[in-house]
Formats: structure tokens, C-alpha cells, sequence
């Protein structure tokens, strides 16, 4: 498969939006790789000093949103955040909307606004399994996104946890990236569990 690399240069935050819904613990895999990957996120994020804010979604509008980054607070965010079980249903509206409500927040009055300016350099990093509705939000919405992408030059990365491909996923991001495509995880932890009995 043609390998391809989530944000690594400079910019603005790294925002994660994080799927923690019931499905993805359907296959203990993808919650691992999730956590994975935002804690891969954080460290990179803290390499390239930039902050890193992941924002965690499930049904029916339930979003908390946290910064997380290299200190001793942020570090134990970031062990909160690993001991944290996955549950609910998939709403991505909520996800969206409070990312749209954190550049309106820092939105520059003027040139000298250095928040607004960072704001407008950030990557939105989308991970879920890819079983969202389709359409994934609101035309009304998908309009004032688009014009978000195009103003501040954000750019959507999708992560596809399980799953070879999304069309709601795929509506929404600028690129989507798969992993865990084709795993079957039951025979690759049976082949390790023989391997350690041998």
C-alpha cells in the first residue's frame, strides 16, 4: 500500500477529532491505535511547538475538547486520556462544530492577533472507524467548512481505523488515510499467542 504521512510541518495546533464511539471497541485494535495515534500526535506536536487539542465525540452532541501536551498537566491529560473507555454513538456534527467555534474564537481582528494568525496554520486530524452518516453533516455546514478550509488554508487529514474505505469520511477531508485495512486481528493475536506458547 502507498504509505502516506499525517501533519509534520510547522503551523499552528494539531486538532484531533477522535471517534469514541461503541464501534470502535468492537475491535480492541482500533481504540489501541487511536490512542496511538493522538499520543504520536502530542509528541510530534511538542516537537514542532505546536500545541495539540484533541477533541473527542460520540452521540448526540457529547464533546470535550483538551489540550495535551509535554508537562506535567498536560502529561497527566495524556494519561487520563489513555485510561479513557470508549462508548456511545457517532455524531461528527459536534466535532466539527466546535473546531468552526475555535477559529471564530480566535479569528484575527487585525494582523497583530497572533492567536487568530496560529488558528489559521492549524491540521485537523480526523480519526474514526468510518461509520458515520452520509451525508456526515448538514449542507449548511459543509458550505461554512469549505469556506473555513479556503480562508485559513486548513487542511482535513481523515485517519480509517478498520476499514478500506468511507464515503461520508471522504466528504469531509482533504486526504484519508487507512490503517488496520484487510487485519483480520483474531488470526494475527492467535499466531502471536502460538508463537509465545512455543
Amino acid at each position: 500500500n502507498k504509505r502516506t504521512k499525517l501533519p509534520s510541518a510547522p503551523g499552528g495546533p494539531i486538532i484531533i477529532c477522535l471517534d469514541t464511539s461503541w464501534s470502535m471497541i468492537q475491535d480492541p485494535m482500533k481504540e489501541t491505535i487511536a490512542k496511538s495515534v493522538v499520543l504520536q500526535c502530542v509528541q510530534s506536536a511538542h516537537r514542532q511547538k505546536r500545541s495539540c487539542i484533541v477533541v473527542s465525540f460520540s452521540s448526540g452532541g457529547c464533546v470535550t475538547s483538551q489540550t495535551m501536551e509535554m508537562s506535567v498537566d498536560g502529561l497527566r491529560n495524556v494519561l487520563e486520556f489513555l485510561d479513557y473507555r470508549f462508548g456511545g454513538g457517532t455524531d461528527v456534527t459536534g466535532a466539527i462544530t466546535h473546531v468552526m467555534k475555535l477559529h471564530a474564537l480566535s479569528s484575527p481582528s487585525d494582523s497583530t492577533n497572533k492567536q487568530g494568525l496560529e488558528m489559521a496554520s492549524s491540521d485537523l486530524v480526523l480519526i474514526t472507524d468510518g461509520e458515520i452518516p452520509d451525508p456526515p453533516i448538514s449542507s449548511d455546514m459543509m458550505e461554512e467548512l469549505d469556506q473555513l478550509k479556503r480562508k485559513t488554508g486548513m487542511e482535513i487529514h481523515g485517519l480509517l481505523v478498520g476499514d478500506k474505505e468511507s464515503i461520508p469520511l471522504e466528504k469531509l477531508c482533504t486526504q484519508v488515510h487507512t490503517c488496520l485495512m484487510g487485519l483480520d486481528t483474531q488470526s494475527m493475536l492467535l499466531r502471536h499467542a502460538n508463537a509465545i506458547e512455543s
